[in-house]
C-alpha cells in the first residue's frame, strides 16, 4: 500500500529514509533536510534498502516519485509518496 501524503504536511517519522529522486545538481542546491539524494539514473540502489523501514519519496512536482512509489511497493516497502514535491515544499517554505 502506498499512503500518498502533501508534501507540506510531512512530518518525518523515526523509521522514514527520505529519499531525493532529484538530479545531483539540484539537490546539492537545496533539499529536505535529512533527505538521501538516489537521482533517478541510480534507481536500482533503491532496491538495497532496508524494507524495515518506511521509504519516503518525492521529486520536484510529484510525478516520478508516484512511479518510483509503485515498483518499490510492489517490491514488498512500505512506501509515502509525497505529492506536489520540492517545488511545493519550498513554496511552502516561504508562503
Amino acid at each position: 500500500m502506498i499512503i500518498k501524503i502533501p508534501i507540506t504536511e510531512y512530518k518525518k517519522q523515526k523509521n522514514d529514509i527520505l529519499i531525493d529522486l532529484r538530479d545531483k545538481a539540484v539537490y546539492d542546491f537545496g533539499s529536505i533536510n535529512d533527505a538521501v539524494n538516489i537521482p533517478m539514473e541510480n534507481i536500482e540502489k533503491l532496491h538495497s534498502l532496508p524494507k524495515e523501514k518506511r521509504i519516503v519519496l518525492f521529486c520536484q512536482k510529484g510525478d516520478y516519485s508516484a512511479e518510483i512509489a509503485e515498483l518499490l511497493d510492489d517490491n514488498g516497502y512500505t512506501v509515502v509518496d509525497l505529492t506536489g514535491g520540492y517545488r511545493d515544499w519550498i513554496t511552502g517554505q516561504f508562503a
